[in-house]
């Protein structure tokens, strides 16, 4: 990499992707540690959508409206009992 206010050469080392909150205009705490010893850092900061937790009942609608655009039909009772029933047999030796 390459300062360009010097125009010399600095080694990079690793670097590491965590999240964290901007408490302030100028202090971040990370949601994990890094192992990482106090030092100056380079941050870019993009800000990150909070995506809002779906209910159960949200969560199962969208599920069971993916089944419906794939045609997607359930097993009837019957059907359900006759394949637990068989899977029963083979267990029998």
């Amino acid at each position: 990499m390459i300062n360009p206010g010097r125009m010399e050469l600095i080694a990079m080392g690793q670097s590491y992707q965590v999240t964290g909150t901007l408490t302030d205009g100028q202090t971040v705490k990370l949601d994990r540690k890094l192992p990482v010893l106090s030092s100056r850092v380079h941050l870019v900061v993009e800000p990150v959508e909070e995506s809002r937790k779906s209910s159960r009942q949200e969560a199962l609608a969208r599920i069971h409206a993916r089944q419906r655009e794939r045609g997607h039909v359930a097993p009837t009772r019957e059907e359900v009992d006759e394949y637990i029933r068989k899977e029963r047999q083979s267990w029998e030796c």
